[in-house]
């Protein structure tokens, strides 16, 4: 059973939907999504258990066919059904990416945020391979020795919101401002534990073959990833360029994992020529 999602929006124009990723992670760090507001109401929703939309009703229910049909749901009582413009970041690229192979009839327009081709062990050992590259960074290193520590999640949302801010280094360019203030912001976010818990054990070693479902997408489709991007990085645009069909790839230079924040106005632009065409 879908849960109602509520949703942040911001804007006026046509309506662009936003799917954070983790999961988990509070949808506030999609917040700089909000510069495409000048032009379109962007609505960033908030998935099952994060922000202002319920728990699922138990911890095994987060999985992705959960998720897509908690996004189906939204664009069927908020939108009408759509068609609408489709961006996920992360884990709601995978979630947007489904549905739009799913209900085609949905989605006008798809952009896939730092979203992974593959996971498993080869997913884990390319990101690994990724942080490793940059320990000379000291921000870098003090992440990965903060993720040394914490072989196990927090189970207290407070606690991994702040385990979050603490390895963000790992998921951004060397820009030190934009790190440290979004790390502050992080720090006070709360994040779900169950979501992150049951992605890591149960849908990460398995996501590879749930991807092969992209290859159903038929509409327009953009790719972006930084440069930087340990967990979707440029080889894992190269692999979604061979599983959608069409799709447009942008890798954005000196840009981490979370390139709408310390390369917003390159993301930006880069959507809104995009959702233009």
């Amino acid at each position: 059973m879908p849960i109602p999602l509520a949703a942040s929006r911001r804007g006026r124009g046509p309506l662009l939907v936003c799917h954070p990723g983790g999961p988990g992670l509070h949808p506030d760090y999609l917040a700089s999504l909000g510069a495409l507001a000048e032009q379109r109401t962007v609505a960033v929703l908030h998935p099952r258990g994060v922000g202002r939309t319920p728990a699922a009703a138990a911890p095994d229910d987060y999985g992705l066919d959960a998720y897509t049909a908690d996004l189906g749901a939204w664009i069927d009582r908020e939108a009408g059904g759509g068609p609408v413009d489709l961006l996920g970041h992360s884990h709601g690229g995978i979630v947007a990416g489904l549905l739009a192979a799913r209900r085609p009839a949905a989605v006008r327009r798809l952009v896939l945020l730092a979203t992974p081709a593959y996971g498993g062990a080869e997913a884990d050992a390319r990101a690994h391979e990724g942080y490793r590259a940059r320990r000379d960074e000291p921000r870098v290193a003090a992440a990965l020795d903060a993720l040394e520590r914490h072989a196990e999640l927090p189970a207290d949302g407070g606690a991994l919101g702040r385990l979050v801010a603490d390895l963000l280094p790992l998921w951004m360019g060397p820009y030190p401002h934009a790190v440290t203030r979004w790390q502050r912001h992080l720090a006070e976010l709360p994040a779900n534990a169950e979501a992150l818990r049951h992605f890591n054990t149960l849908v990460h070693p398995e996501l590879t073959t749930a991807l092969l479902g992209l290859r159903e997408i038929r509409g327009p489709t953009l790719a972006l990833a930084g440069e930087l991007d340990a967990l979707a990085g440029p080889d894992h645009l190269r692999r979604l360029a061979t599983l959608v069909p069409g799709a447009r790839t942008v890798t954005v230079p000196g840009s981490g994992h979370m390139c709408q924040l310390d390369a917003a106005d390159a993301v930006a632009k880069a959507v809104a020529e995009f959702l233009l065409d």
